[in-house]
């Protein structure tokens, strides 16, 4: 579990950072407040003047309208047991907006297949995983248990049924930084750079590929071989046996013998 936990935490802070919002089943949402500012004007008191002056660093600041502000919000399943929670305040949708995946930008559900290939694991035994700590956390908050639940990116603290959740500073700065509205950008790359890429290469240089040091794929071919040879060792040794008579214990072959084990006394 605990290596399950690691990864969800690289899985979630990937996907922040690259301008995805993140929706964790029973738990809630880790997503975005956009706010849109007018165009800035060039001024006299402009940094045109300073010595280490760039035209295009300077245009793409006065570009830099949008005010993002990171923010969590409270699932459904987890309202009725919290007293205090910043609810519409948080983002503020229109009414057409029914689902959860419409309540934030890039909202995209907490997907546990890129979780289970970077703990070597099964994407059953993650999702079981995953299921049994949200509720745990559930349980925990009915017993009125104060919790401080760390993702790395942000501290999710629960006391006294009130829930706060604090962000790193160096998360809160670059999501403020006017290169971050470049990442929040569905794609940036020409359609033929996304064909030509490849998924695999990707995730084995990102920070989930590289979490767990992979085994040795040769030891592992060999291994599989002699698990398989022995399987089919012990099919032989299980399908031969041998006739007994009933008196004499030597081989006997009639119609009333009894097909023993070879384990058998």
């Amino acid at each position: 579990m605990i290596i399950i936990w690691k990864a969800l935490i690289e899985y979630l802070n990937n996907n922040l950072r690259a301008g995805r919002s993140v929706n964790i089943k029973r738990f809630g949402s880790f997503t975005f407040d956009i706010e849109t500012e007018l165009p800035r004007i060039a001024t006299k008191q402009s940094s045109m003047g300073t010595q280490n002056f760039d035209i295009e660093d300077h245009r793409l600041d006065r570009r830099h309208v949008h005010k993002v502000r990171p923010c969590f919000v409270v699932d459904d399943f987890l309202q009725p047991h919290l007293i205090h929670f910043s609810g519409k305040e948080e983002i503020l949708p229109s009414k057409s907006q029914k689902s959860i995946y419409q309540k934030g930008f890039r909202m995209i559900y907490c997907n546990p297949v890129p979780i289970a290939a970077a703990c070597l694991l099964g994407k059953d035994v993650v999702t079981d995983a995953l299921n049994t700590i949200f509720l745990a956390i559930v349980d925990l908050i009915k017993y009125n248990r104060d919790l401080n639940i760390n993702f790395g990116f942000a501290r999710v603290r629960i006391s006294n049924r009130g829930l706060k959740v604090v962000y790193a500073t160096d998360f809160n700065v670059s999501c403020g930084d006017k290169q971050f509205e470049q990442q929040m950008k569905r794609s940036v790359n020409p359609v033929s750079d996304t064909w030509k890429s490849s998924y695999t290469k990707t995730f084995a240089q990102s920070t989930l590929g590289t979490l767990l040091t992979r085994p040795n794929g040769e030891v592992v071919k060999t291994l599989n071989e002699k698990t398989m040879a022995l399987k089919l060792m012990s099919l032989d040794l299980s399908s031969s046996g041998k006739f007994f008579s009933a008196t004499t214990k030597g081989p006997f072959f009639p119609s009333t013998t009894k097909k023993l084990s070879p384990l058998s006394p």
